[in-house]
């Protein structure tokens, strides 16, 4: 008797010690997929490509990235949100998975359609011109664009972008009259402003670091609440007394909706850990962007004060596609 009893006791314990290790390594043997609604050798590229060489290492994952561009992010990221819901496919995500789907509804929505797992990083926006302009300050900026009319332009990528919107709340607290000129990518939009075609451009500190380092481009600006970590000396456009607006370009990680919650969890923890790795910190650093972790319900509240943002914005400065 003691020994039937013993045996089903065994038993028990066995099968429960199992039933933990089963959901923690429910991706073990699997290809888990990161998808980037955007070219190779972008920020979110990057992003994308130093955590997963890094979950690999720490934990034997097999994590490959596929670069999946067009329709301002919308082929990706609706790509990922029909893909099966069981861990592995996530999805890299900045501001465009918010505002995409609010200027060509239809294909996903931000919050409904994914689970969230991690918000990793965020670059600043900043406001910068030619280290040849006379412009030195964000009032002399100002001053240039009250004494002629439609003379001072600036340029983003856009139009519809998070800066461009900075932009246009500039415009519109400063009332003055300045010509926006949109560019399909930060690059383009630096390059004219170097070259005297515009006269400023607003765009990720990550892209306009190397000319703001080498001294070619002067920063006037940073349109956010803080001032930026990298520009301690640049003031922002609250300081001023403008419109508080972040519009920094931030980086995380969703997964389709109805993922299983402990598949969720696990993600979660790789991504985690790995951005905790002080070698992964020193990396996106050196591209102009900086490590703020938030997963699970947190960035899952985040995405939802993004989508009413970027829809009142939307509204409100009449943005179409």
């Amino acid at each position: 008797m003691f020994s039937k009893f013993f045996g089903i006791g065994v038993l028990a314990i066995f099968v429960a010690g199992m039933a933990e290790p089963a959901c923690a390594q429910s991706l073990a043997g699997k290809t888990v997929r990161i998808i980037v609604p955007y070219a190779a050798g972008g920020t979110g590229d990057v992003v994308a490509r130093v955590l997963a060489q890094e979950i690999t290492q720490k934990t034997g994952q097999t994590i490959v990235v596929e670069d999946r561009p067009g329709a301002s992010s919308i082929v990706g990221s609706e790509f990922a949100a029909r893909a099966t819901p069981d861990g592995t496919t996530i999805l890299l995500v900045e501001n465009p998975f918010i505002l995409s789907p609010i200027l060509f509804p239809g294909h996903y929505d931000p919050v409904t359609s994914f689970e969230p797992l991690c918000y990793v990083a965020a670059t600043p926006a900043v406001l910068a011109v030619s280290s040849k302009s006379d412009i030195h300050t964000l009032a002399d900026f100002l001053q240039q664009a009250k004494a002629k009319l439609g003379a001072v332009s600036y340029g983003s990528t856009g139009p519809a972008s998070i800066v461009h919107i900075a932009g246009e709340l500039l415009k519109r607290d400063a009332k003055v009259d300045i010509t926006y000129v949109p560019y399909p990518g930060s690059p383009p939009a630096m390059n004219a402003t170097l070259a005297g075609t515009i006269t400023a451009v607003m765009a990720n500190y990550s892209d306009l670091k190397g000319q703001i380092d080498s001294g070619a481009l002067r920063a006037i600006a940073v349109p956010a609440k803080k001032r930026a970590q990298p520009l301690p000396d640049v003031p922002t456009l609250a300081e001023s007394g403008f419109n508080d607006l972040d519009a920094a370009v931030w980086f995380g990680f969703v997964a389709p909706a109805k993922t299983p919650k402990e598949t969720l969890t696990q993600l979660s923890q790789y991504i985690s850990d790995a951005v905790k790795s002080e070698g992964v910190a020193d990396r996106l650093k050196s591209q102009g962007m900086f490590i703020s972790l938030f997963c699970g319900a947190e960035f899952g509240n985040f995405l939802s004060d993004q989508k009413n943002t970027y829809t009142t914005f939307a509204r409100e400065f009449d943005i179409k596609p």
